[in-house]
């Protein structure tokens, strides 16, 4: 146990706190809500909230955004259920099943399987973050520039492959966010770089202003130019009606499997939701005994993808709490969180702050718990929220953007940079490419620059000491084995193809 009994203490302290419970009971919501709204999702939710973060604690701030983050991601299932429309990217795979059952008059039976899949599903990921990223912890306090230069590579890599179907194109939007990151003062000699004779570029190009554009105002301006249609459904289906136990009993494999599927593929960097959600429900599909029923209303494809898409935020905080690599872009916006707070998410984190680890360990449990009374309430109001018009939508999370971002500042630089970055993640969106490249190498940068220079020094300029490192060797194999898999898989199974053809 890291911390001993004090911590735990300590933690609990601040998790009882009458303004952190506030905060964690307003996060809920506000995720909950964010993530009905189609066309918004975690990412954005919490980049909203990471401004006013600013001048609070610790705790309370990252327990907030933990809140928003868990919230988002399955407030989705209920406009996915309701009107066939995932309100996030995480919930795609429940429209299958979900909608179906929803026109079935089952909509309060699909609404209830969603709720449990999720608190169960977070419940799995936050216990298995409990035990896997402390110990993952005292491997990486080993790590030196090397290391860290190899993990961050691999994370980068990784986050591109999955992210696009262009290796190369994803790369190349990744470099544009590390060159980015080179913009400012040179913290080892001083030497100003991109600076263009602003003052204001001396710190570089402002962290918090750079993702509320990339994530938030690019998205806005993308859901503007969205036609407004109405939307309509029968208000009555929603009233939820939660699995017994009989029920549960039946679905335990399935939850099981998608909680674990979840988890894993969480802790993947880059992977995300949206692709643990696919996963477990196909996994589902695979292992049923009636697969033909999927797609027409089956329970099964409903708590599989719930299940699994929130197990992922359990398992997307354990390399971002143990090495400081995002693993996932809400998780990227997360890290940023840490970094206001003037704490750099790693190994050491865990010694310097152990109560702050309990905090999160905990108060994750308690937000799942949460999620349950509150996920309740909110389904009664969800009607008016789905209805909601892209008029109203668009307009406030811009007045929440500009505000968020001056407030933390009281900078019009930084509202310029924030609008320029909506621009750029307009555009790229335009063409057709996914921003979570920008965003993790605008975080990963200063890490992926500083161990290069570090290992530079260390090896007096050979880049094969580079691989002098088992670690860092290991990691570069991994990724190695990662890229090659799919191309030498298909190399594979083309002449077995062939040979059952004949």
């Amino acid at each position: 146990m890291f911390g001993g009994s004090e911590a735990i203490l300590a933690a609990l302290a601040s998790l009882g706190d009458p303004t952190t419970i506030m905060l964690m009971v307003g996060g809920i919501t506000l995720g909950i809500i964010i993530g009905i709204l189609p066309g918004l999702g975690p990412p954005i939710a919490i980049t909203i909230a990471l401004p006013f973060t600013f001048y609070m604690d610790a705790v309370p701030s990252i327990i907030l955004l933990l809140s928003i983050y868990s919230a988002a991601v399955y407030g989705g299932s209920i406009s996915a259920i309701a009107v066939g429309i995932p309100g996030t990217g995480a919930a795609i795979a429940t429209v299958i099943d979900g909608h179906a059952m929803f026109k079935k008059g089952r909509g309060g039976e699909a609404l209830g399987l969603s709720l449990t899949g999720s608190i169960i599903g977070g419940i799995f990921s936050v216990i298995c973050l409990a035990f896997i990223a402390p110990l993952l912890a005292q491997i990486a306090i080993k790590f030196g520039p090397r290391e860290f230069l190899a993990i961050s590579i691999f994370g980068l890599v990784v986050v591109v492959r999955v992210a696009g179907e262009n290796l190369w194109k994803g790369l190349a939007i990744g470099g544009v966010g590390i060159f980015l990151t080179t913009w400012g003062l040179d913290e080892v000699n001083g030497t100003e770089r991109y600076t263009f004779g602003s003052y204001h570029l001396y710190e570089g190009i402002p962290f918090v202003a750079f993702l509320v554009g990339v994530f938030a105002l690019s998205e806005v301006m993308m859901n503007a130019e969205t036609a407004l249609r109405k939307v309509d459904f029968d208000k009555s289906s929603l009233s939820v009606k939660l699995p017994g136990m009989k029920t549960l009993a039946k679905l335990k494999g399935t939850i099981m499997r998608s909680s674990l599927l979840g988890t894993v593929i969480g802790i993947i960097p880059g992977e995300g939701a949206a692709v643990g959600a696919f996963f477990a429900y196909s996994e589902a599909k695979r292992r049923s005994k009636n697969p033909e029923a999927f797609g027409t209303g089956e329970p099964e494809g409903v708590i599989a993808p719930e299940t699994a898409n929130n197990a992922t935020v359990g398992g997307a905080l354990v390399p971002t709490l143990t090495l400081g690599v995002p693993g996932s872009p809400a998780a990227a916006v997360l890290l940023g969180a840490f970094l206001i707070q003037g704490l750099a998410p790693g190994p050491r984190l865990f010694a310097e702050r152990p109560d702050l680890m309990y905090s999160i360990f905990i108060g994750l449990l308690i937000i799942n718990v949460l999620m349950i009374f509150i996920g309740l309430i909110a389904i009664r109001f969800a009607a008016q929220l789905i209805k909601v018009p892209t008029s109203v939508i668009v307009p406030s999370v811009v007045l929440l953007c500009f505000v968020g971002v001056f407030s933390v500042s009281n900078s019009l630089f930084s509202v310029g940079v924030m609008i320029a970055s909506g621009f750029l993640g307009y555009t790229i969106r335009k063409l057709g490419y996914s921003i979570a490249p920008l965003s993790i190498g605008f975080v990963l940068g200063p890490i992926l620059e500083l161990s290069l220079r570090q290992s530079v020094q260390i090896s007096d300029g050979s880049v094969f000491e580079f691989f002098a490192s088992p670690i860092a060797l290991g990691i570069y194999g991994v990724l190695a084995l990662t890229i090659l898999w799919g191309p030498i898989r298909a190399r594979v199974k083309k002449p077995m193809e062939g040979v059952d053809d004949a």
